[in-house]
């Protein structure tokens, strides 16, 4: 489930980079995939807030330092394992990630027992990410409304 939900904001966050409308890619995520409407609408979402939090970050941040990029060092590459390398770099390389979230990851797979290294407990790490809200927001506050939601 957890590599499902990871795999439809992949999906999405490349769907948004190449500039296809909402429609159309949550249309090629129902008919290829057959994934739920729900799980594609929270996708959208938490893409949302992550960037809305990361933009607050960067601006704090030297805007030098947006012009450098992050590679695995040697230690890490070997932390991390060929297969998981591969998808880490992919997903910082079309944006999904950013250098802060590779160092959060870097750190949590270091505390994991050798054999605990999947693709699936990286996806539960990338998914956490989603939901650091670093107290920039209440837990459980959203900055979009579902269709379903009303407002008393």
């Amino acid at each position: 489930m957890v590599s499902e939900i990871v795999d439809v904001i992949v999906k999405v966050f490349e769907g948004m980079k190449n500039d296809y409308s909402v429609r159309d890619v949550e249309k090629s995520l129902l008919n290829k995939n057959s994934y739920h409407k729900n799980i594609i609408a929270a996708a959208y979402s938490w893409i949302y807030e992550k960037n809305a939090r990361d933009k607050i970050e960067t601006q704090k941040i030297n805007e030098l330092s947006e012009d450098s990029f992050r590679i695995l060092s040697s230690e890490e590459r070997e932390l991390f394992g060929e297969e998981s390398e591969i998808y880490i770099m992919q997903l910082y390389n079309i944006g999904l990630l950013n250098s802060k979230d590779i160092d959060k990851i870097v750190e949590q797979v270091r505390l994991f027992p050798e054999n605990a290294k999947s693709k699936d407990n990286i996806n539960l790490l990338i998914l956490s990410l989603f939901f650091d809200t670093d107290k920039k927001s209440l837990p459980g506050s959203r900055y979009l409304l579902y269709s379903s939601d009303t407002v008393n």
